[in-house]
C-alpha cells in the first residue's frame, strides 16, 4: 500500500459542512487502494469521556470515486445527528497475490494501523474530529450565478453610443480583422452598452462583467485616477447609474471589476507620496522601499499631477524593477496599494460601498485578487453581505485558489485551470480523453461544491488570446465553448465570442466589437449557435450543476462523451439522480465516429450527418 499517496485533513475541501445538516468527508489515495471505508459517529456517545468503553462507530463503504492523474478521490456525505463526528477510513489495498494477505489498514489523524495495532491503541485514540458544524462558518454561495450566463465588455472596444463625450483622438472603429494596439481610442462607452442591452438580453445573456469604468490614464483603465468617478470618455456617474438601472429592468446583473492592488500613479494618495515623500500621511499606503526616486518627479502635467519626464513610458525608468517600491509586476505607473493597512482597507471598503448604493451592482472582480491581503477580501465579503445578501465576489486567481475560497472571502474565481485543461487537450493531438478527464476531475475536486457551483468558467478573456485565433479553427472553438458551457458552474463569454471575433494577446485580443457586419448578418448562423448554447444551459440544469461521467469509446482515444445528470441536491437525503440526462459528444480524432443515440433527442449538432459525427464535430442530445 502506497501510504505516501494517501492525504485527508478534517477540514477545508476534505471535510467540510454542505449546510446545516449534511457534512461532506474526501479521502486522497493512491491507485492502488480497491475499497475504502469510513467509521463515523458522535464523539460523545456513551458518554463525555468514554469511560472503559471502546468507541466503535458506524461502517459505511464509501462508493463515490473521481479518478485523477495518480490518485482516487473518495467522497461520501454524511448527516451526523448531532452536529459533530469523530470518525476514520479503513482502507483496502490491492490483494497481494503472493501472500493471500488482505492488506487492510485504518487511516486515522495520528496515522496508518494494521488491525493488530489499531487494537493494540491505548488511552486517547487519534481519530479524526469535525467538531461542531457552526452555520456562520459554512461556505454559503450565492445561488443567481449558477443559472447566470455572463458576457465580458472590455468597454473602450465595445460600442461608441455618444460621439459627444470622445476624446480628441478618437480613431475610426476598426474592422474586425484589423489589428489593435493600447494607446488607440475608438470611443466605445456606456451609453454603448446601454444601446445594445435588448441585443444581449435575446442572446440570453443574464449577467455583464464590466473592464474597469473609473477614471484613468490608460484605455484599460487598471491604472485608477479616482474610484469614486466614472472616466469621463465612458460618460459619468448618473449614466452609470441609467446602465445598471435598465440592466436590472432585463434581469441582467452587473459586475465591476475592483482594481485594488494597485492604483494608478495620479491617484491622490500616491500623489502625495511623489511630493511628499516618506512624511506623506499616504505613505503607508504604499509598499515604498526607498523615497529617495521621489526627488527625481518634478515635472507636473496639464492636470497639475506629477509625473516622470517621460511620462507614459514610465516603465522604462524602472523604478518597480530597482526595488524603489512594489508595484503590479513592474509596472511603475501602478503602483501597489497596501491593503494590509486599516486606513487603505477603510477607504476600498467605502469605495464598495460607495458603488452599491449608488449604481446598484451586484457582483465584484477583483483584479490581481492572489496579491491583496486576506484581511481585506475577509472584511470585503462582511461588507458586501451586509449591503446584499446574495452579492458574487470573484477573484482573479490563475491557480489553485482554496485559501480564498472557505466561505469567509471569495465565492469564486476565473476559473483558468478549467480554461487551461480544455484547450490543453484540444491543442494537443497526443493527448487522449482519459488526460480531459484528469484535468477536469482536478478542477472539481480543488474545492468545495459550493464553491463548484459558482466557478466562474470561461474560455477567453481581456488578458489572453482569443480562442478562435488560438486554436486556429472555427470548429474546434465552438466544441470548445460548447464543452465548457457543459461544465458545472456560471458561464462567461467575452464580447465578440458570439461572431467569433478573432485576436492575439492583449493588445490584440481587444480588438473592436463588429456591430456593422453583426448588423448586415455576417454572422447569424454563428450567433444562432450560442443563443441555443446558452439558451440549453439555462434550460438544463444537468448543464450548469448535474453530475460528471465520462463515457469511453474503445478505440476513439479523443472522442469525447460526457454524460451530465441532473440532480436537485448534494442531500444524501436524494438517494439518486433525478430529472433529465443529456450526453455531449465532441468527435477531436481523425476519423467519423458513428453514435448510438438510441431514443435520445438531439438538441443541438454541428456536423452530424447520421449516423457519423464528423470530425471537429459536436451533438448534445436529451435523453
Amino acid at each position: 500500500m502506497n501510504f505516501s499517496a494517501i492525504e485527508h485533513i478534517p477540514y477545508d475541501n476534505y471535510c467540510y459542512p454542505l449546510n446545516t445538516s449534511d457534512l461532506v468527508i474526501n479521502i486522497k489515495t493512491g491507485k492502488d487502494i480497491s475499497k475504502v471505508f469510513l467509521i463515523e459517529g458522535d464523539p460523545f456517545t456513551g458518554g463525555i469521556m468514554g469511560g472503559n468503553w471502546k468507541w466503535t462507530g458506524t461502517r459505511t463503504q464509501i462508493v463515490e470515486k473521481t479518478e485523477l492523474q495518480r490518485h482516487f478521490w473518495w467522497s461520501i456525505i454524511i448527516k451526523p445527528e448531532f452536529k459533530r463526528v469523530k470518525y476514520y477510513f479503513e482502507i483496502h489495498g490491492n490483494k497481494d497475490t503472493s501472500s493471500n494477505n488482505e492488506n487492510v489498514y485504518y487511516y486515522l489523524e495520528g496515522g496508518f494501523y494494521s488491525k493488530d495495532e489499531f487494537n493494540a491503541i491505548k488511552g486517547m485514540q487519534p481519530f479524526f474530529f469535525f467538531p461542531w458544524m457552526n452555520p456562520a462558518d459554512i461556505n454559503t454561495t450565492p445561488d443567481w450565478p449558477n443559472e447566470t450566463v455572463w458576457y465580458q465588455i472590455f468597454p473602450e472596444r465595445f460600442c461608441n453610443g455618444n460621439p459627444k463625450i470622445n476624446s480628441s483622438k478618437v480613431i475610426p472603429w476598426a474592422k474586425p480583422d484589423q489589428k489593435v494596439e493600447n494607446n488607440q481610442d475608438f470611443g466605445g462607452d456606456l451609453q454603448g452598452i446601454i444601446n445594445k442591452l435588448d441585443y444581449l438580453k435575446d442572446l440570453g445573456i443574464g449577467g455583464l462583467y464590466l473592464n474597469p469604468i473609473n477614471y484613468a490614464r490608460s484605455k484599460h483603465k487598471y491604472d485608477t485616477i479616482d474610484y469614486l468617478k466614472i472616466d469621463p470618455f465612458f460618460g459619468d456617474e448618473s449614466k452609470m447609474k441609467e446602465l445598471c438601472d435598465e440592466a436590472h429592468k432585463r434581469n441582467i446583473k452587473i459586475m465591476l471589476d475592483g482594481v485594488f492592488n494597485h492604483s494608478g500613479w495620479e491617484f491622490f494618495a500616491w500623489q502625495d507620496v511623489l511630493k511628499n515623500g516618506e512624511k506623506s500621511k499616504y505613505a503607508h499606503w504604499f509598499m515604498v522601499n526607498d523615497y529617495s526616486f521621489t526627488k527625481e518627479i518634478t515635472k507636473k502635467n496639464e492636470d497639475g499631477m506629477l509625473i516622470p519626464s517621460r511620462f507614459p513610458s514610465i516603465k522604462r525608468k524602472g523604478y518597480a524593477q530597482k526595488n524603489k517600491y512594489y508595484a503590479f509586476a513592474f509596472a511603475d505607473f501602478m503602483p501597489k496599494l497596501n491593503t494590509n493597512n486599516p486606513e487603505v482597507i477603510k477607504y476600498l471598503l467605502y469605495v464598495c460601498e460607495t458603488w452599491v448604493k449608488q449604481y446598484d451592482i451586484d457582483a465584484l472582480r477583483l483584479d490581481v485578487a492572489n496579491e491583496i491581503s486576506h484581511k481585506f477580501c475577509k472584511e470585503l465579503q462582511t461588507k458586501m453581505r451586509e449591503l446584499k445578501s446574495d452579492f458574487y465576489i470573484v477573484g482573479e486567481i490563475w491557480h489553485n485558489s482554496l485559501p480564498w475560497l472557505r466561505g469567509d472571502e471569495f465565492d469564486s474565481v476565473m476559473n483558468y485551470p478549467l480554461t487551461q485543461g480544455i484547450k490543453s487537450f484540444w491543442e494537443q493531438n497526443e493527448l487522449s480523453v482519459v488526460d480531459l478527464e484528469y484535468s477536469i476531475n482536478r478542477c472539481y475536486t480543488m474545492y468545495m461544491k459550493q464553491t463548484n457551483k459558482v466557478l466562474f468558467n470561461l474560455m477567453d478573456s481581456h488578458d489572453t488570446a482569443r480562442l478562435v485565433t488560438e486554436c486556429g479553427s472555427r470548429e474546434k472553438a465552438l466544441q470548445q465553448f460548447a464543452f465548457m458551457f457543459g461544465m458545472n458552474g456560471s458561464a462567461c463569454i467575452y464580447y465578440g465570442t458570439e461572431c467569433l471575433l478573432e485576436g492575439g494577446h492583449d493588445p490584440d485580443c481587444r480588438r473592436c466589437m463588429p456591430w456593422n457586419e453583426l448588423e448586415a448578418g455576417k454572422y447569424d448562423e454563428i450567433i444562432a449557435f450560442f443563443k441555443k448554447i446558452i439558451e440549453l444551459r439555462l434550460t438544463y440544469s444537468a448543464m450548469r450543476n448535474g453530475k460528471l461521467q465520462f463515457v469511453k469509446h474503445k478505440g476513439f482515444p479523443r472522442l469525447v462523451h460526457i454524460r451530465k445528470i441532473a440532480k436537485t441536491s448534494d442531500s444524501i437525503e436524494i438517494k439518486r439522480d433525478t430529472g433529465e440526462i443529456l450526453d455531449l459528444y465532441f468527435n477531436c480524432g481523425d476519423s467519423p465516429f458513428e453514435v448510438n443515440l438510441g431514443s435520445s433527442q438531439i438538441v443541438l449538432q454541428r456536423g452530424y450527418n447520421f449516423p457519423n459525427l464528423k470530425i471537429n464535430g459536436l451533438i448534445i442530445a436529451k435523453e
